[in-house]
């Protein structure tokens, strides 16, 4: 009977204790003269992070305006003109150029600073 008595006593303070296993945790000790223990799931990886929002299109710009080729009346207007003399040329109607008189080649030629077109 002394046998019994130890039984008997974990029996009781089971089912007392059944009341109340919200607390209870449970540990597994896994030894290799079991046999061979798993290892536990890697834990899952974390979620990539949202992406970035596109930038915003933006328009293409302008292409630039086609600038036309000094004339050689221009070039002959600088001809009497010295160095560094500041010339203005009209091409037509909202079309200018202007530019100075420089020493090129042993005459004196239109060298173009600005071109203006306004339509």
């Amino acid at each position: 009977m002394k046998r019994s008595a130890p039984i008997l006593m974990l029996a009781l303070l089971s089912c007392a204790a059944g009341a109340s296993l919200a607390g209870v945790h449970v540990h597994i000790d896994c030894k290799a003269s079991r046999g061979k223990c798993t290892p536990p799931p890697p834990p899952p990886a974390p979620p990539a992070p949202p992406a970035p929002p596109a930038p915003p299109a933006l328009p293409a710009p302008p292409a630039p305006p086609e600038i036309p080729d000094v004339p050689e009346a221009a070039h002959a207007a600088c001809a009497s003109k010295s160095p560094g003399s500041s010339l203005t040329w009209t091409l037509g109607p909202g079309e200018t150029m202007t530019g100075v008189c420089i020493q090129d080649g042993g005459k004196t030629v239109f060298a173009l600073r600005d071109y203006e077109r306004r339509d």
